[in-house]
């Protein structure tokens, strides 16, 4: 229990990076620190120019984020690789010291007495009812709202996915006998050692004779000191002349695909800088974005509104994660994607696309011109693991709809190959490797032992079908409904509980509800049922009730739970209702309960499916084996017969998958 005494505030600023001082410094503008209590917690003094901030934009958007006053350098003229310079107007590229921005923003620190906290907070908070509780060393801070400006968390990355570093060092240098040109910065000039990274120089002439002179590494690798040293002494001993260090200026920023995952705190709690997603991935800029930001903060709180930030187009998250991709696996193709960009269209064309302002036709236009076979290439990769990393949801939502179109065709044959083919494989095999997933199971005589009770558990519910074939159905319907619900929620990372057996039950309801006739057929091949005569005996009317009854609720469930996978699931399943029963039943459990199982078996077992499915055949033989042998045994009633068996292979794969489940993590 924290007895530490609590001091309460109105707005707290964790960090006093650039994108907190932006929004500290628009808000002062707008008037929204009068009559405030504010606290920062930021454990750096900020009193050195540690970074400096770089951005392109129009004199007008410059004026109309009133930047201006910070601008310590700027250049209308580009340089990039060997190509002559180019006029950028009507952009202009700006340069500010982070000193500059640091001042600013403390300079309002004092003006507004804001309390700055001079300790490091890497922890979570504690929600109240009104306000976020923020727990230090020796107080604890309470706050209606809180802009967190710390670091982001990530997913794990997928195999399309990237992190990269783009890491640079450089020296401010003063000269003695060398002139540069104070209207023209050099972008990337690709004239230095690669080193199995993509490497540029980037100059910014300060005056006639200094200029901040950096090597920049895209890579996985962060270019060290020692390194960046010896490419900034051959490069300048080329230029010829004699210098003086001033300065040097080294950082690290990330360049990444991967999605954020930073833990929802509530409305108030608002995620700013790299964790609000203002760094683009492929170029590591930041600045421009976090300041337009902070004025789009700044505009909600002042209409008293709540603040939601717009997603960006797909399709440029896309152009980041291929390139990317590329940089990250084969690096020295990066000099000549850029030497291409550069050499095709102009600077201002390029800096519009970098900035995501373009037409869908000019980056077509621009990627045409660009080496296509290694665009090609990782755009195919890219989209197929896109499709195969998709919720099995979204394969029986197409195939429905495939069934549909063959059926109509007179083509079912084919429906009945494929999900045939899908028991035999996943459906079965998912199941038979029940033993792999047992952690008792470490020599031969344990996995003797596991089989026998695996085996007993289905042998009890078979005796159960010919003892109390109504008590039977009930268990398996129940143990069905729990383990489908357990299955999707943990692949829609949900809460499992109540809900998921709820959810279990509309999967099975809906599909059995909308096939009424079949469902009796079947149940009819069971001897002894008498729940079988109960349905018979239903109307019309009710059964029609029935369905919209159940339909109106499973729709509102996933409405209560926002669900589209749920949402996308109950569509199907009433979609296959025009299908037969075995078809529509098929669908789900091949389609999505089987391969859904199939994935989590190989992340959880750290394993192929060529290997699982290899390690699963004795035992996926040997049911499948059974299964003929009785139904063949049983012609008349082989519909019943399959469905009582598969109940009875069924129920201890339940159980087995509940304890797996429980442990199942994914990494």
């Amino acid at each position: 229990m924290n007895s530490n005494p609590s001091e309460k505030f109105d707005i707290l600023f964790i960090g006093l990076g650039a994108a907190n001082c932006l929004l500290l410094i628009k808000m002062d503008e707008n008037g929204l620190l009068k009559g405030k209590k504010i606290a920062v917690i930021e454990p750096n003094e900020k009193t050195v120019g540690d970074k400096t901030f770089c951005f392109w934009a129009t004199e007008k958007e410059l004026l109309d984020l009133n930047l201006e006053h910070l601008i310590s350098s700027k250049w209308q003229y580009i340089k990039v690789a060997d190509c002559e310079p180019q006029k950028i107007t009507p952009l202009h590229y700006y340069h500010i010291k982070g000193i500059n921005l640091y001042n600013e923003a403390i300079e309002i620190l004092r003006e507004h007495g804001i309390r700055n906290y001079k300790e490091l907070f890497s922890g979570a908070p504690v929600l109240k009812n009104e306000t976020i509780e923020i727990r230090l060393a020796d107080k604890n801070i309470e706050a209606l709202k809180v802009f967190d400006s710390r670091p982001p968390m990530y997913e794990v990355a997928r195999k399309n996915q990237s992190h990269l570093l783009q890491s640079f060092f450089g020296w401010e240098v003063k000269t003695q006998d060398y002139t540069f040109d104070i209207s023209t910065m050099v972008m990337m000039d690709f004239n230095i050692p690669q080193n199995n990274s993509c490497q540029f120089i980037y100059i910014l002439p300060f005056s006639e004779d200094t200029a901040l002179i950096e090597v920049t590494r895209f890579g996985k690798e962060k270019i060290t000191k020692e390194e960046a040293e010896i490419v900034l002494t051959e490069y300048l001993a080329r230029l010829d002349f004699s210098y003086t260090i001033l300065d040097e200026e080294r950082g690290i920023i990330p360049m990444t695909s991967l999605k954020i995952n930073n833990p929802n705190y509530g409305e108030n709690w608002i995620y700013t800088g790299a964790g609000g997603d203002m760094i683009k991935p492929t170029t590591g800029y930041a600045f421009h974005n976090m300041a337009i930001d902070a004025q789009n903060q700044v505009e909600a709180i002042k209409n008293k509104r709540h603040f939601i930030r717009k997603e960006k187009p797909f399709r440029f998250n896309f152009y980041d994660t291929l390139l990317l991709k590329i940089l990250e696996e084969t690096p020295q193709q990066g000099k000549k994607i850029f030497h291409d960009l550069f050499k095709h269209f102009s600077i201002n064309t390029i800096l519009f696309f970098l900035s995501e302002r373009t037409s869908l036709s000019t980056e077509l236009h621009i990627f045409s011109k660009l080496p296509i076979l290694i665009f090609l290439r990782a755009a195919i990769k890219d989209i197929y693991y896109r499709i195969a990393s998709l919720s099995p949801s979204y394969y029986a939502f197409i195939f429905t709809l495939a069934a549909i179109l063959l059926y109509s065709l007179g083509l079912k044959e084919m429906i009945g190959l494929f999900l045939g083919i899908g028991f035999l494989s996943v459906g079965l095999s998912h199941g038979a490797l029940d033993y792999l997933t047992d952690k008792t199971i470490h020599n031969p005589k344990q996995l003797l032992q596991f089989i026998i009770s695996y085996l007993s558990k289905g042998a009890i519910l078979g005796l159960t079908w010919i003892i109390l074939p109504d008590l039977a159905l009930l268990i398996f319907i129940i143990f069905s409904a729990w383990h489908f619900g357990q299955a999707d929620f943990k692949e829609w990372k949900y809460k499992q509980g109540f809900n998921s057996l709820i959810w279990g039950f509309i999967v099975l309801g809906i599909i059995l509800l909308y096939h009424p006739y079949e469902t009796i057929e079947v149940l009819e091949h069971i001897k002894g049922l008498e729940i079988s005569n109960t349905l018979t005996s239903l109307s019309v009317d009710q059964l029609f009730i029935g369905k919209i009854s159940f339909s109106i609720f499973a729709i509102l469930f996933a409405a209560y739970h926002r669900s589209r996978m749920m949402l996308m699931t109950v569509s199907y399943l009433l979609l296959s209702s025009i299908l037969p029963l075995i078809v529509s039943f098929g669908i789900y459990f091949v389609v999505q309960h089987s391969l859904q199982g199939w994935r989590h078996l190989k992340i959880q077992l750290k394993s192929t499916s060529y290997n699982l499915w290899f390690k699963a055949l004795p035992f996926s033989a040997g049911g499948a084996l059974l299964i003929l042998i009785f139904m063949l045994a049983n012609k008349n009633d082989y519909m019943g017969v399959f469905f009582i068996l598969l109940s009875c292979i069924s129920l201890p794969h339940i159980l087995t998958m509940h304890h797996f489940y429980a442990r199942f993590r994914e990494k």
